[in-house]
């Protein structure tokens, strides 16, 4: 069951909250993976943060959510997107040449891999 962009903006939002509550899933991040990206690449072109990493992962308990890693915490970020809630990650320390510590509004603190732009998860 995969959406284009204009196809799950056509989605209520009950069905939304269905497929991220019942469908995908952290376990498995290939299933939904076309819709997530869809998302993810709208979410990009639209908003035009200046992001070190974007991605669209669960938070816990299965929330998903869009984020967003910045290193300056004044950069402003969109708290919805296409429904999903949208995480701003501040990083706060460089831990190597592709791996840094970035605190989230939502989530905690988490070691990022920045070598890749786009994580779907």
């Amino acid at each position: 069951m995969d959406y284009t962009f204009e196809k799950w903006q056509q989605l209520t939002y009950e069905q939304k909250r269905n497929i991220w509550n019942h469908y995908w899933t952290p376990y498995n991040p290939t299933i939904g993976y076309k819709t997530k990206k869809n998302i993810l690449e709208n979410f990009i072109e639209t908003s035009k943060v200046k992001g070190f990493q974007f991605g669209l992962r669960s938070f816990g308990w299965e929330v998903y959510e869009i984020y967003v890693v910045v290193d300056n915490s004044k950069i402003r970020v969109p708290k919805k997107f296409a429904d999903l809630p949208v995480n701003k990650g501040l990083i706060i320390e460089k831990i190597d040449d592709k791996l840094v510590k970035v605190k989230f509004d939502y989530g905690g603190t988490l070691d990022i891999d920045l070598t890749q732009k786009i994580f779907i998860g």
